[in-house]
């Protein structure tokens, strides 16, 4: 059993956000009829902010809102069951988004049940609810993160969750993240959600805009977090893969994915996830024709990242393994030269 705490997953959400969003960038038609495209960007520059005080508010303050878990080894850990306090949140989140009307530097919407329904990552209601005590635990912890709400007693013991009275959100530090909060929690709720996998834990503006996803600069986003040699490593390698004849195949969110193929065949890839972190896979072929160093058959030979039924190689990614990435690396690289 392996502990997981809020602060572990807070730490790897945060490390999804986008390391830039760009200045320009075209939004589809069914969010302009909902705002201007200049205030949708603002807005969604105003919420990568937020959420990164969000993240940084669970990571801080950790065991005040949620206590330590135990996972089973054998199954990933999943934000719904293993971290209800930021399931809940997001669902929070989402409902003031969804079903509120900006009203100047305000959203309104109507009564404290609006927000207790549990959006699932599909987009839809769940039957349960949030309970009322764990909702206000919510709010408290959103007034903690410069929301403000009007219409209520944030402290009351039993607030009238019943009712039908009007209920003002404001966020004096930018008032554009309601903007950005209204359109990403559209986007969540009306997108398809098999390719939107959590766009708003993410902020991901790739899920508003018309543009074709590049894959080279969501790769700059998903080696962010490390040290500028890395990045340029990767940056570079992406490079030469294509000019060598690999196609990339991009899927993005809570498991990111850089799939590397040849003639529709997997050669390597790029991935990350919450349980096992950042790592490098490297197809295993024909021994015959795999010739890797001294240094790095040496780590194959005593079964580094190869699980059972190896198939291939499993290297984690950092700054102390860049070398043997850099050699895995090259290795593709002449197995590609050799078959194309």
């Amino acid at each position: 059993m392996q502990a997981n705490t809020i602060s572990d997953m807070a730490r790897y959400l945060k490390s999804l956000l986008p390391a830039e969003i760009p200045v320009k960038y075209s939004i589809k038609p069914m969010f302009t009829s909902i705002e201007s495209e200049e205030n949708i960007r603002n807005g969604i520059l105003a919420l990568k902010d937020f959420m990164n005080l969000f993240y940084d508010l669970l990571i801080e303050g950790s065991e005040s809102y949620e206590k330590s878990r135990s996972t089973n080894d054998n199954r990933n850990p999943s934000i719904a069951v293993d971290f209800p306090f930021i399931y809940h949140t997001r669902s929070v989140l989402l409902n003031i988004g969804y079903h509120s009307a900006l009203n100047g530097d305000a959203l309104i919407f109507s009564g404290l049940k609006t927000l207790a329904p549990i959006i699932c990552c599909e987009g839809m209601e769940a039957t349960t609810k949030i309970s009322v005590p764990k909702l206000m635990g919510c709010l408290r912890f959103l007034n903690e993160c410069g929301m403000y709400f009007e219409g209520f007693d944030l402290d009351a013991a039993k607030p009238d969750t019943a009712g039908e009275r009007l209920i003002e959100v404001t966020y004096p530090d930018n008032p554009n993240l309601l903007t950005g909060l209204k359109i990403m929690a559209v986007a969540q709720r009306d997108l398809p959600w098999k390719t939107n996998d959590e766009i708003f834990l993410r902020c991901d503006y790739r899920a508003l805009t018309m543009d074709k996803t590049d894959a080279a600069d969501a790769l700059r986003d998903f080696v962010s977090p490390f040290s500028s040699e890395t990045q340029e490593y990767f940056l570079q390698l992406h490079q030469k893969c294509l000019e060598k004849g690999l196609d990339c195949k991009v899927k993005i969110g809570l498991k990111n994915s850089f799939l590397y193929s040849h003639k529709k065949a997997a050669v390597w890839e790029l991935s990350s996830s919450f349980a096992d972190g950042y790592r490098i896979f490297v197809k295993m072929f024909d021994s015959k024709t795999a010739e890797f160093s001294p240094a790095l058959q040496g780590l194959i030979d005593k079964g580094l990242g190869c699980e059972k039924d190896c198939h291939g190689f499993y290297i984690p990614l950092g700054d102390s393994v860049l070398n043997v990435c850099e050699e895995l690396a090259y290795f593709v690289l002449r197995f590609s030269a050799q078959n194309t």
